[in-house]
């Protein structure tokens, strides 16, 4: 038989029986292909018979580099602690068996109907996931095409505090070829947050897949999605809807028969906890999830060597030797290793050898520690203090993890605006070239932000873990009111939204004490001198009431008589029964002398039909009091405790009800049109006959199953924004309800 083939016959048999060896590995790595940036942003990679253009949520921003002297050497081919992007693909070496790897796995979710085409690549942080993949996996796609690909648009993105927005706009890049495609981001975005009918989030949101399913060729360019630091939709993204909405795109996306969309992410390993919250793609990390292991001894020498003698200029073996040896024992190491590489490059440049240069710099562990503190030295003592600003402020806090790299405006560092050209040099100094300690890019939005270029900077340089020991409890309080402050931007700088009572004395009391390094934003200022201002102008109106009617002395006397007796008897912070209280607290409401109760204590007292519309009722404590009728339309009621408390047939229209306390209340008959609602706690408390009609219907968080899930519901109309429940679930417990009646 063997005699009867031809050679040309035997030579295809050897090479199918070969296919997936690493021989083969290696010689398609060989291939060359050629990188191009576009004008429109976007990032064409092409190879003989294969192209791929990468589309990028964030457009990076090149600083502007000095003129540089011819250097004999050449530019350096190593890294430092940037992440390899496609366009190192040249210099990547080391990791040839992993990416031949993943690209198998890749393969395999697009030639197998039964499963996702989904692929988890986690590891811990400093273990190379990001450059492996877009250093490796993706000019892999070019060299080695997909079997059903021709062609394929790549999205890249990271998802940040608002992922979704973060996917509509690199769909709209794609969709327009437009940088900036503004008007077409929200559009997409409307659409990625439309909800379903179905229970799971695989069926609930549908928008990528639809997206995709209009993008040009897209049946022979399928889409692939690539999410890089994956877990910044927890360390990030505070919205909890927007973040299922992002998941549930991704994961319909990938599982659709269609095959038109795949999606790759990367994800740091000491996250897998809060992934837990998500239970379909828990799994999908346990059953589908690549772990980047460490490389191997020639595996590292290779990735060590190679970029220099390519470069031509190879390294002594005597110090890759003692680079090697150096690693040993270090974790996840990869980045440290990367700049003190960079170091003797350029050491070499300037006419150092290699050895002098490592003996310089304190070896793989000491050069990045020791080169931080040198440029931070070099500063003046008034930029110091910004530089620790600026440092900290691109810390995330750690809660019960490691304190990890956090993405933020650049606005969001600067205090004064005699400060900006400052902030801007400084962040500049460290972002340079042949430096990289930070990343410059410009989100969606196209405003300029920064964030430390690797996590291994944060955990190893000691001046910068002292500086956050230092300042940890006044950063989360800082991170507190700068919450607040953007929350008072989104809507428009509302006056409802000011500070006020306890969060007002707190915020001010942290102004007159924050020191250069944990001074607030200029928002955050302008959002406490505000919510001061309002105050005082609240007190002037008071006393103006007073200087205007001098005729009326007796009845102000009269009237603060009633005022003080009031505030007596609000004093006795107990819960026996006061019957002129509820008759004094209307006289106060009703004569407009004070609408901001601060803390209101109402612990069991009887104030079935006051009116308290239009107050600010902040952290007040209503626990067992009989409230029924009572009127709190338009009040604000963050963090009130309800709990217990008689409140059948009460009004809350449009109240802001964000944390308060409703367990094992009776709510029966109350009115809940268009309240806010977020994380309010209903366990246990009653909504029958209860209108929740149009709760949240213009906010991007509020209302959630699971709390209306912890309530007792019978004939209880919810709102049209949980309508993907089942239509008997506002009767839920009228059984319930009945047993407890007999």
């Amino acid at each position: 038989m063997l005699e009867e083939m031809s050679v040309e016959e035997l030579m295809q048999q050897e090479i199918e029986q070969l296919k997936d060896s690493q021989a083969i590995a290696n010689m398609v790595n060989s291939t060359a292909i050629n990188v191009r940036q576009m004008e429109q942003g976007s990032l064409l990679i092409s190879g003989e018979n294969h192209q791929v253009v990468i589309y990028q949520s964030q457009l990076e921003q090149h600083l502007p580099t000095p003129p540089q002297p011819e250097t004999k050497l050449g530019a350096n081919p190593y890294k430092g602690l940037l992440a390899f992007q496609e366009e190192d693909c040249d210099r990547f070496f080391g990791r040839e068996s992993q990416v031949q790897a993943l690209w198998e796995q890749l393969r395999d979710r697009y030639q197998q109907d039964n499963q996702p085409r989904f692929l988890p690549v986690y590891g811990p942080s400093g273990s190379g996931k990001s450059s492996l993949v877009r250093g490796g996996l993706i000019p892999q796609l070019v060299r080695q095409p997909l079997p059903v690909w021709e062609s394929a648009p790549i999205a890249v993105l990271v998802p940040g505090a608002h992922p979704l927005e973060a996917l509509a706009a690199v769909l709209a890049r794609i969709a327009t070829d437009d940088p900036i495609p503004v008007a077409k981001s929200e559009e997409f975005l409307q659409v990625l947050q439309q909800e379903g009918e179905g229970e799971g989030l695989q069926e609930r949101f549908t928008g990528l897949r639809k997206i995709a399913a209009l993008l040009p060729n897209i049946h022979q360019s399928p889409l692939l999605v690539l999410v890089d630091q994956f877990e910044e939709i927890y360390t990030l993204c505070a919205s909890e809807q927007e973040r299922e909405a992002f998941l549930g795109n991704l994961l319909h996306a990938a599982c659709d028969g269609s095959k038109q969309v795949g999606v790759v992410v990367t994800f740091r390993s000491d996250f897998l906890r809060e992934l837990q919250r998500h239970p379909q793609f828990y799994r999908l990390f346990s059953e589908q999830g690549y772990l980047v292991s460490p490389l191997l001894p020639e595996e590292l020498r290779r990735a060590i060597a190679k970029p220099a003698e390519l470069a031509g200029h190879p390294l002594p073996e005597a110090v890759i030797d003692r680079l090697l040896l150096e690693m040993e024992g270090q974790e996840n190491a990869l980045p440290l290793l990367q700049f003190a590489l960079t170091r003797i490059w350029e050491g070499l440049e300037a006419g150092v050898e290699a050895h002098e240069t490592l003996e310089q710099i304190g070896g793989v562990g000491g050069a990045l520690a020791g080169e931080a503190r040198r440029l931070y030295e070099t500063l003046e003592e008034r930029d110091r203090i910004l530089a620790r600003r600026i440092f900290l402020g691109l810390v995330q806090l750690g809660e019960g993890t490691e304190d990890t790299r956090r993405r933020v405006a650049v606005s969001e560092l600067i205090s004064t605006p005699e400060e900006h050209q400052r902030v801007e040099a400084i962040i500049h100094k460290f972002a340079a070239p042949g430096v990289r300690f930070l990343a410059v890019a410009a989100d969606q939005d196209q405003r300029e932000t920064v964030e430390v270029a690797h996590e291994a900077l944060i955990r190893n340089w000691e001046q910068l873990q002292e500086w956050i020991e230092d300042c940890r409890a006044a950063l989360r309080q800082k991170r507190k009111i700068e919450r607040s402050a953007q929350d008072w931007e989104a809507v428009g700088k509302s006056k409802g939204y000011l500070l006020q009572g306890r969060p007002l004395r707190d915020a001010r009391e942290f102004f007159k004490q924050c020191n250069g390094e944990t001074a607030l934003s200029e928002l955050a200022v302008d959002f406490v001198e505000k919510s001061q201002r309002k105050r005082k102008q609240n007190l002037y109106t008071q006393i103006a009431l007073i200087g205007i009617f001098p005729t009326l002395l007796t009845i102000v006397s009269i009237h603060f008589l009633i005022i003080t007796a009031t505030q007596i008897l609000l004093a006795r912070e107990n819960c026996s029964p006061t019957p002129i209280l509820k008759t004094l607290l209307s006289y106060m409401h009703r004569t407009g002398y004070k609408k901001n109760f601060d803390g209101l204590y109402l612990c069991g007292k009887n104030m079935s039909g006051i009116n308290l519309s239009d107050s600010e009722l902040e952290e007040s404590v209503f626990k067992n009091a009989k409230l029924s009728r009572a009127n709190f339309n338009k009040s604000i009621l963050y963090s009130a405790d309800f709990r217990n408390a008689e409140l059948i047939n009460a009004q809350f229209y449009k109240a802001i009800l964000g944390n308060a306390d409703f367990r094992d209340a009776d709510l029966e008959g109350a009115v809940l049109k268009e309240a806010y609602l977020d994380n309010a706690k209903l366990h246990g408390a009653i909504l029958n006959n209860a209108i929740l009609q149009d709760v949240n219907l213009e906010n991007t968080v509020g209302l959630q199953e699971d709390q209306l899930q912890q309530a007792i519901l019978c004939n209880t109309i919810l709102p049209e924004i949980l309508g993907k429940l089942p239509n008997n679930f506002g009767d839920k417990d009228c059984d319930k309800l009945k047993h407890k009646s007999l």
